[in-house]
């Protein structure tokens, strides 16, 4: 985890305390790729028969990492998952797809499994050379040792976090307890188009492949999906769920409409979400955490895009910083997308006080009782298109000087 700037205020209390998953083996060190004295890669090793769901970004200039996702991950099957900090591979040709085979081929020689077993993310500074010496050297150490916890591989993935990030549920299911466990890194370049920075999801609980993806996809639109700190995509981005068979069911997952599958997604779900909104929660200088629902709308999709152009305005996130009830600049966020909305029906509110209905002021509008909301650290802004039944919510954070900062001494 970066040292360098301040912890958000707006972390959790304390890192959870995430739970073992049985047929999962986690090992973190510092390789010096980039930070000194911080763990800087990890290695988790999986069980055989483990399944597995992969989403990347949909940027046009993607990591050599997540090219070689992309290549493997209909294949569905996983041993492991190998991460850096410090160092993205990004736009760095055919030297960072070399560096990714080579790792490749060191872990699948050491754990005796195929190479579209094993996973690979990096993240960090994008358009420097990795020097996968560094990490090939250390795939020995990580499988000897002895066995790391889940905060520290948490740590290990950060690069401008200001906190680490991490998340569990329990479901019962058939009678038994299945866990799911996440973690993820975020911060800055948070407009995710896909999931998020990285973010990795483990469960006991035995999904074939094909139902696997369906559920990750669905889960990621309604959390990664949902998340915006500066309208920045990564080169980076993936997340990836992991399914081991450590606890088998009596009756084996047919159909994505099962009884089963609904309490697992819920509790998926809440996991997903959970670490979409601490992502937000640290994106970089935030002080404020933001909520965006909008409703009534046509279609979910244009509910969407109302929230998104709002939260990703940076009008209406430094008005926020700046506790100033400038409701003009959501007016204006919403008013970008043109024809998709009526002006005289949209209505807004900010934490729960009625601003504007039908186009316009309400009556005895006063200011003074929404500059005393903006005090908060949690702000709400309600919307309302009134053009049909459709919703969707998209979580952001304020926009501050601190941002600035830490972007420009980023590489220093």
């Amino acid at each position: 985890m970066s040292q360098k700037f301040r912890k958000s205020p707006l972390a959790p209390k304390s890192f959870p305390d995430l739970p073992y998953i049985k047929g999962i083996k986690l090992s973190a060190i510092h390789s010096g790729i980039r930070y000194r004295d911080k763990l800087d890669l990890s290695l988790i090793t999986m069980t055989e028969k483990t399944n597995v769901a992969c989403v990347v970004t949909k940027s046009s200039t993607p990591s050599a990492p997540v090219l070689w996702c992309k290549k493997i991950r209909n294949i569905g099957k996983a041993r492991a998952l190998i991460v850096n900090s410090g160092n993205a591979n990004a736009h760095t040709g055919k030297k960072g797809l070399k560096a990714v085979k080579d790792t490749v081929a060191h872990i699948a020689k050491n754990l005796d499994c195929k190479s579209n077993e094993v996973y690979v993310c990096s993240t960090g500074v994008i358009g420097e050379f990795l020097n996968s010496d560094k990490i090939t050297s250390s795939i020995p150490k990580l499988i000897k040792q002895k066995e790391s916890s889940w905060k520290e591989v948490a740590e290990s993935i950060c690069t401008t976090d200001t906190f680490i990030k991490g998340s569990k549920k329990n479901c019962r299911i058939d009678g038994k307890n299945y866990k799911i466990v996440g973690i993820a890194k975020g911060s800055g370049m948070i407009f995710p188009n896909m999931g998020t920075m990285l973010a990795f999801i483990f469960t006991d609980f035995p999904i074939p492949k094909r139902i696997l993806n369906l559920l990750l996809k669905e889960a990621v639109e309604k959390s990664f999906n949902s998340i915006t700190v500066d309208g920045d995509t990564s080169t980076s981005d993936t997340c990836l769920l992991f399914s081991l068979n450590s606890s088998p069911l009596n009756k084996s997952i047919k159909s994505i409409n099962e009884d089963r599958i609904e309490l697992f997604r819920k509790s998926l779900d809440q996991v997903l979400q959970d670490l979409a909104k601490q992502i937000v929660c640290d994106g970089e200088g935030a002080s404020k955490f933001i909520t965006i629902n909008v409703k009534s709308a046509k279609t979910y999709k244009i509910a969407k895009e109302i929230a998104l152009s709002v939260a990703n305005s940076s009008l209406v996130k430094t008005a926020i910083a700046g506790e100033d009830p400038n409701w003009g600049r959501i007016i204006m966020a919403i008013g970008k997308l043109g024809s998709s909305v009526i002006q005289d029906k949209i209505s807004i509110s900010i934490n729960k006080v009625k601003i504007t209905y039908n186009g316009a002021l309400v009556n005895n509008y006063k200011e003074e009782d929404v500059v005393k909301k903006m005090k908060s650290k949690n702000i709400e802004i309600d919307i309302s298109v009134a053009t049909g039944k459709e919703c969707a919510t998209v979580w952001t954070c304020d926009l501050t000087k601190e941002y600035i900062k830490i972007n420009a001494d980023y590489r220093s």
